[in-house]
């Protein structure tokens, strides 16, 4: 009878271990992949970083901003320009304000990560950051 006691003392004991170390296990993919998550979400930050100062330059530059935009391959909608990247949206909202001197533009560059595992929680992008952009074309004088 006490040989029979050590061996189910033994098996419980063995059975904690197991249980122990498939939480430990469970703990650790999930770790893993919120670390993963959070890596390919900074590489996606970085390069629209990268992305939306390159446009917010052209803008700066530019003669005509929605000839500029749509060479980029910007499409207007609703008063915006929207730029599909593939991981991240580009925006450009901007408004232009006539002054005696010129024309000044003022407006915004926002980068906008798609959320892979959307539910409805969760239906909206998720916004990276945002570049305001100001540009000043002045009146030649005669």
């Amino acid at each position: 009878m006490r040989n029979k006691n050590r061996s189910n003392v033994l098996l419980v004991e063995i059975l904690i271990a197991v249980l122990f170390f498939m939480l430990s296990a469970t703990v650790l993919v999930k770790v893993f992949a919120a670390a993963r998550n959070m890596t390919v979400r900074a590489g996606v930050e970085s390069v629209a970083v990268a992305d939306a100062q390159n446009v917010a330059e052209k803008l700066y530059a530019a003669g005509d901003i929605d000839a500029t935009l749509s060479e980029m391959g910007f499409f207007s909608s609703h008063g915006a320009w929207t730029l599909d990247r593939g991981d991240y949206t580009l925006y450009v909202a901007g408004q232009s304000a006539p002054t005696e001197a010129g024309e000044l533009w003022s407006g915004t560059v926002s980068a906008f990560y798609k959320l892979r595992n959307l539910d409805a929680a969760r239906a909206e992008d998720e916004e990276l950051f945002s570049l305001t952009c100001t540009r000043y074309k002045g009146v030649a004088m005669p």
